[in-house]
């Protein structure tokens, strides 16, 4: 999700949670892979108000709850309506899945509710499947989560386009099988998409693109 449906801007919540008094916010905090607690509540190793609880014990104050979804949220801009569009229509030709490292603040408190899209429409409505690290319990790069990925979808790598801005989540996707598009952070792939879909034999030509500019 981060980097690909919507722009990661670690530097703003670095400096929320360092404002709410999170000092180490620059090593916990990372746009691939955190560190300590924030990657524990990632990678399902605890819960949301578990961590609430120890984050307020690694500052040494109390902070209150909506102060931590704030700036967990600040991670974050929200998603462009065309980028959305874009998967939309996607899933009207292609089997389409949500991969992301990701934690239930972010998603249960905002993605999967109507706040998500200008169009008062979840997350969920743009994917036939989402999986998220916290809810799988493992985190990319491991390569598990692909593969768990695959087993519960039914989806084949080699018949699959993965789009990722970790260039190691792509060298993992990679290892399992799949055809994969590195992205740049906040980056508009749909012009990048649209070519690759063309230059495969299997997929129609789209006139006019497949997804809409």
């Amino acid at each position: 999700m981060g980097g690909v449906i919507v722009e990661v801007r670690r530097d703003r919540a670095v400096s929320r949670f360092r404002a709410i008094g999170v000092d180490d916010a620059e090593q916990l905090i990372d746009a691939y892979h955190h560190r300590g607690i924030f990657l524990d509540i990632e990678s399902g190793a605890i819960d949301a108000d578990t961590f609430c609880r120890l984050l307020c014990l690694h500052a040494g104050k109390h902070i209150p709850r909506q102060d931590i979804e704030h700036a967990w949220q600040s991670i974050i801009n929200p998603p462009d309506p065309h980028i959305l569009d874009c998967l939309l229509a996607l899933r009207k030709k292609y089997f389409t899945c949500l991969l992301s490292n990701n934690n239930p603040i972010l998603i249960d408190r905002w993605a999967r509710t109507s706040r998500f899209s200008t169009a008062g429409r979840p997350i969920n409505d743009y994917f036939d499947k989402t999986y998220f690290s916290y809810e799988m319990k493992c985190v990319k790069p491991d390569i598990e989560i692909y593969r768990t990925a695959v087993r519960d979808s039914g989806i084949t790598p080699t018949e699959t386009l993965f789009l990722d801005d970790s260039a190691d989540n792509i060298r993992t996707a990679e290892q399992v099988g799949f055809a994969t598009y590195l992205v740049r952070n906040g980056e508009d792939w749909r012009t990048a998409l649209n070519e690759i879909l063309r230059r495969d034999g299997n997929a129609p030509d789209f006139s006019p693109p497949l997804c809409p500019h």
